[in-house]
């Protein structure tokens, strides 16, 4: 969990991602992600962060391929998947545009998946 960690501080001292972003990141990462289980966490936190400074710095949003995700929300970890990213928007105080809500479904129905 230490690198993973460590990627968000480079991040944000980088000025890759605001530092709400990196509270977000650090906060969902407290919740959800074991210390042997970080390593797959590794795609869903850094593009968690990098969704939230676009949404904060009003950047362009791009959907993940339908048939992608047509997939995901079949997944018997959809639920969960759903249940999480509503945990971010409660911490958020906002619901976070369909766009960044797809592919944050994708990164955790394929971390509960694995």
């Amino acid at each position: 969990m230490k690198g993973l960690l460590e990627r968000l501080e480079l991040l944000k001292n980088s000025d890759s991602i605001t530092e709400t972003a990196y509270a977000i990141c650090r906060k969902t990462i407290q919740k959800f992600v074991s210390e042997n289980e970080a390593d797959q966490y590794t795609m869903l936190i850094t593009h968690l962060a990098m969704a939230l400074t676009r949404i904060e710095r009003e950047q362009e949003l791009l959907p993940p391929p339908t048939d992608i995700m047509m997939e995901v929300y079949q997944s018997p970890k959809m639920e969960e998947a759903r249940g999480r990213v509503g945990w971010i928007e409660k911490l958020l105080n906002q619901n976070l545009p369909e766009e960044e809500k797809e592919f944050l479904y994708l990164h955790f129905v394929n971390v509960l998946s694995a």
